[in-house]
């Protein structure tokens, strides 16, 4: 074959390829295409689609402002009829294993489609702050979890432990955290042995199946008694606590594996698998680590992931900026001030991804149903004269996306209520607090997010130092 005729034969290849890939979009003519996935957050939906075409999936992302707020939706193929579809849903379903990917219609979408997005596209990947001022050993325990933009992260907590025990009780707002820990380990117990406790609840951004890291800053007095041979330490402080596990009940199987990996430093433990006597069957699998230093506990487990997914994800254990490369992460905990008179002692950080339930517990309330699919974190705080308080952040990625859930729907819903009022903010937004000499709630508009700082049952932060802690916050 001829240089010329070989290049005319690429070069149609090509053409009909580019031809393919530009006209799988849904439109008027091919109304039908595969839903895989959707997210409030552009990046999100991007890194999907960007995975599912390393798949062999070819994917796109199409804005759609619905009542309940906008959805970029990650999408595939376009096909004229629904049989088609059905053929093409099926064949994306055996590449992806999965049995849940809906078929969406144009026609019935088509006035709620943004189609040029990115023209207007106003989220920020990140916000631009200071590290927040808070103990420096709870980056020891952020900076060790794994990254992977397979994942998202679903819901995390962080805990600063107090450096005697004597002072657990000033901490009790961390005692009823909702986690994951295993059983038979208790947050109050892990506290007495620890420095600082993060976990983090990973969820597969396509596939939905979840993974639990827990890693824990140990204290250099465990209580733990110890043999002769230092090379054996890291193994007996892990078997401390997976005896713990297999402590709490009598089971049909108990099994105690040793084990090992290696990331940023040698770990030793154990996998305990346990198989509870009313549910036969029905194994449940902990991986306990300690790092050879004797500094850092791990614990991992998922009723989904396979040992060796689990394994692979704990090697990247340190290496690299951890939990604060996630943003879901980055810009609610870096939104904590870098610097305020506020010197109350941090006691924990908790985040989650909202979901309907919280809008069914505000009675479906409009600006509720908008808030579904975003993050909410909150940060709590325990001082002798402000006594417990904390500031949550709702991140809803932009300033224009805020101001028409808390200004045009949640101001709105509090005008006639007596019980609070309107304060002007610095920047010249409009904040609602409660009428009281210590307010339970502000709230306020700022730059991404929807922000609350409230006082707890006991809290004592009067209207005046709820503003200054709003000026001191890192929202930009």
């Amino acid at each position: 074959m001829s240089k010329s005729i070989l290049t005319s034969a690429l070069f149609i290849s090509f053409f009909l390829q580019w031809c393919s890939s530009e006209n799988i979009k849904i439109n008027d003519q091919t109304p039908y295409a595969v839903e895989v996935a959707k997210a409030r957050s552009y990046y999100k939906a991007y890194d999907i689609s960007e995975r599912l075409d390393g798949l062999g999936v070819e994917a796109y992302i199409m804005l759609e402002e619905s009542e309940n707020g906008n959805w970029y939706k990650v999408l595939s193929g376009g096909e004229t009829s629904l049989e088609e579809i059905k053929l093409y849903q099926k064949e994306i379903q055996n590449k992806l294993k999965s049995n849940e990917l809906s078929i969406v219609n144009y026609q019935t979408i088509k006035d709620q489609l943004v189609l040029n997005y990115k023209d207007s596209l106003k989220e920020n990947k990140r916000i631009s702050s200071k590290k927040p001022n808070v103990p420096e050993k709870l980056f020891q325990v952020i900076n060790k979890f794994p990254e992977d933009k397979s994942f998202i992260v679903k819901s995390y907590f962080i805990v600063n432990s107090p450096d005697s025990i004597k002072h657990l009780g000033r901490f009790k707002k961390a005692f009823d955290l909702k986690h994951d820990l295993p059983r038979g380990i208790s947050l109050y117990n892990l506290m007495e042995k620890s420095e600082a406790i993060a976990e983090v609840i990973y969820e597969d951004n396509l596939f939905g199946d979840q993974v639990t890291i827990d890693v824990v800053r140990l204290k250099s007095d465990l209580g733990i008694e110890l043999g002769p041979n230092k090379k054996n330490h890291a193994f007996e402080v892990a078997n401390y606590f997976s005896d713990l596990i297999l402590n709490t009940g009598e089971y049909n199987l108990e099994d105690k594996l040793k084990m090992n990996i290696s990331s940023y430093e040698k770990f030793y433990g154990y996998k305990v698998t346990i198989e509870p006597e009313k549910k036969k069957n029905s194994l449940r699998t902990y991986f306990v680590l300690v790092s050879r230093d004797l500094k850092n506990l791990v614990f991992s487990q998922s009723t989904e992931k396979s040992d060796d997914e689990i394994k692979n994800i704990l090697e990247s254990l340190g290496n690299s900026d951890g939990l604060a490369s996630y943003d879901e992460f980055h810009n609610s905990f870096y939104a904590l001030p870098s610097n305020c008179f506020i010197d109350d002692e941090f006691i924990c950080f908790y985040s989650r991804k909202l979901t309907n339930t919280y809008a069914k517990e505000r009675n479906y309330a409009n600006w509720s149903k908008k808030m579904v699919g975003h993050w909410a974190s909150t940060a709590v705080f325990e001082g002798s004269k402000n006594k417990s308080w904390s500031i949550s952040f709702f991140d809803i990625l932009n300033d224009k996306k805020v101001a028409l859930i808390y200004d045009d729907l949640y101001v709105k819903s509090h005008k006639s209520n007596s019980l609070t009022k309107e304060v002007n903010m610095s920047d010249g937004k409009v904040g609602i607090i409660g009428n009281a000499s210590y307010p339970r709630e502000f709230s306020f508009p700022g730059n991404r997010f929807i922000v609350s700082i409230n006082n707890q049952s006991n809290g004592r932060l009067n209207e005046e130092k709820m503003m200054t802690i709003s000026d001191c916050l890192q929202l930009k």
